[in-house]
């Protein structure tokens, strides 16, 4: 459940104190920093990224051009980058005379992993705490001003649409909201300009793993099922939506979807107690939804084709008690080019799948005997969440 924050501006104060402070990344040193900036979110995170910029500028003719830079100029940044959920509230403080906010927006309209930053494209933050284009207005000392992740998030939409314009980009691909927050101040002794950075990726109700794009078909499966706690990340802190699926990860996503309940041990011969998957495997063997081989083996970095995820999620259906479909109604496959492709043992388990809509179909073809990805999975489980309610309008 999400948590509830109520702020007051008595309370303010003594809330920033105790809110989480985020440490600043100084663009030119300053002897300490001029303003506080605190984020407050139901889940944030703050862990070290490169990335590469594509700096735009405007002709005479007023079209934006990649700028003009160095060949040795190097377009990747390494930095801190504070990741949040849409709930979150930024409160910046200025502590000295002079400062000033100012919001880049980081889009990468192509997908090409570059970001684009635009010569002028800039918002900043007025004295009433309300975001307008351009400008550099001096904020008062001690007075908190609160950015919303909402409005921020709104405003990076209506930006990467004009930019995808501007660059005439053959297809917007839509990236989680990348903004760059500076503030800065002139140091009336010395003339010299000083910023504080922190870079902002701005997500919906839970933090994602870098590699899901908001664009992707499988965004809101992943998000579901990382949130109902039936995926966990990589190591290096990546989903692998691509990566080929293995008997063994299906095995404990299906074994946290039932509760992660104990099960029987069973005896496998690459299968052994100390091993991550080991209580699911177990579990699976119990009812009878993975089975191991003649040989003894279990097979855990086997991967999965289709038809075999079918199978198994077919039985998992019906060893909870969530399938009531009448066989009579199912869907049949003859209207697909490859369904004299799908094994005997797998025919009814497909006909299932498909009424279902547990996988997505192009080109009129089943493809039964393709490998499963990770995302695939995120993707049949999301479609099975309504198959009780479903069902019982049979």
């Amino acid at each position: 459940m999400k948590r509830m924050k109520q702020w007051t501006s008595a309370a303010l104060a003594c809330a920033l104190a105790l809110s989480l402070s985020i440490a600043s990344a100084l663009a030119v040193p300053a002897p300490e920093p001029f303003a506080d900036f605190r984020i407050d979110a139901a889940q944030m995170e703050a862990p070290d990224r490169t990335i590469s910029i594509d700096w735009y500028q405007r002709d005479a003719s007023g079209t934006f051009l990649p700028a003009d830079v160095a060949a040795d100029y190097d377009h990747t940044l390494n930095c801190k980058v504070n990741r949040v959920t849409g709930d979150a509230n930024f409160y910046i403080q200025p502590k000295a005379d002079g400062v000033w906010v100012s919001i880049d927006y980081l889009t990468d309209v192509d997908g090409n992993g570059f970001y684009e930053l635009m010569d002028g494209g800039w918002d900043s933050l007025n004295a009433q705490g309300s975001l307008i284009q351009g400008g550099n207005e001096i904020l008062t000392v001690g007075q908190t001003y609160i950015l919303s992740a909402e409005a921020l998030a709104d405003r990076f939409d209506e930006v990467e649409k004009s930019r995808a314009q501007l660059l005439e980009a053959e297809e917007l691909v839509t990236s989680w909201p990348l903004c760059r927050v500076t503030l800065s101040r002139a140091d009336p002794v010395d003339g010299q300009t000083y910023e504080q950075l922190y870079y902002l990726e701005i997500f919906g109700n839970k933090l994602l793993p870098w590699d899901i794009p908001r664009s992707a078909p499988y965004c809101d499966a992943v998000e579901h099922g990382l949130a109902m706690g039936w995926f966990t990340g990589l190591e290096d802190g990546s989903f692998g939506p691509d990566q080929p699926l293995n008997r063994a990860q299906l095995a404990q996503v299906l074994w946290c979807v039932g509760g992660s309940q104990q099960a029987d041990q069973v005896s496998f011969t690459d299968a052994q107690p100390d091993d991550w998957y080991y209580p699911a495997v177990c579990w699976c063997q119990q009812e009878g939804i993975i089975a191991g081989y003649s040989d003894g083996s279990f097979l855990p970095e086997a991967s999965l084709t289709r038809e075999q995820l079918a199978a198994f999620l077919h039985r998992y259906a019906q060893s909870s008690g969530s399938d009531y479909s009448n066989p009579f109604f199912l869907t049949g496959l003859s209207q697909y080019s490859d369904q004299e492709e799908v094994s005997s043992w797998a025919y009814d388990s497909m006909r299932w799948a498909v009424s279902k809509r547990l996988f997505r179909l192009s080109d009129n073809a089943l493809c039964p005997g393709q490998t499963v990805t990770r995302a695939e999975l995120a993707e049949a489980l999301y479609a099975y969440r309504n198959i009780q309610t479903l069902s019982s309008m049979w």
